[in-house]
């Protein structure tokens, strides 16, 4: 085997061995945590552009997180005036914490926006702002249903869920085309 079908073979191990643990695992028994590790999120608010409209202003309230536990946030849509309450989940993650909550946070505002889920839409806002914000080469798939197999770079892989919408972001590399002389 080359190199490149090496390192492959050992992130898709890699990648198996989490679902596995992941499924096995269940959900995990809730600890006490020590007030230190406890991580609060602020209101988020977020406007559109012109103000108006429907969804003209969203907020979303994040309650007490653990890592890898489930969070449940409260939307609430202007344009409607009624709350509802999301599930959001991180299923799997090779990314700095940050770049999370700000992929959660993109998530929830797009969805919220939209009267019905548009998983086009949804995707091509996660990677637009990460591609403008991090650089080039980030992919995004929205989806109910589907099976992937990718290589991602280091620290450029999360995997979570918004109530049932599964969303996969990652990162490749990208590397200069070397044509044959």
């Amino acid at each position: 085997m080359d190199r490149a079908s090496e390192e492959l073979e050992r992130r898709s191990r890699y990648l198996s061995s989490l679902v596995r643990r992941t499924k096995l695992a269940g959900p995990p028994e809730p600890e006490p945590e020590p007030e230190r590790q406890r991580e609060v999120v602020p209101k988020l608010a977020a406007e559109s552009s012109s103000g108006e409209g429907k969804g003209g202003k969203v907020e979303a309230k994040e309650e007490v997180k653990a890592p890898k536990e489930e969070v449940v946030k409260t939307i609430k849509g202007e344009g409607n005036g009624d709350k509802r309450k999301v599930a959001v989940r991180v299923r799997a993650e090779d990314m700095p914490p940050a770049l999370q909550r700000r992929a959660i946070q993109i998530a929830l505002e797009a969805s919220a926006a939209m009267p019905r889920l548009d998983s086009k839409r949804l995707a091509l806002a996660l990677k637009k702002d990460f591609d403008a914000t991090y650089g080039p080469a980030w992919h995004c798939i929205v989806g109910t249903s589907f099976g992937s197999y990718v290589t991602h770079s280091l620290g450029g892989f999360l995997y979570f869920s918004v109530d049932k919408v599964y969303i996969l972001l990652f990162r490749t590399a990208v590397e200069p085309l070397s044509y044959p002389r």
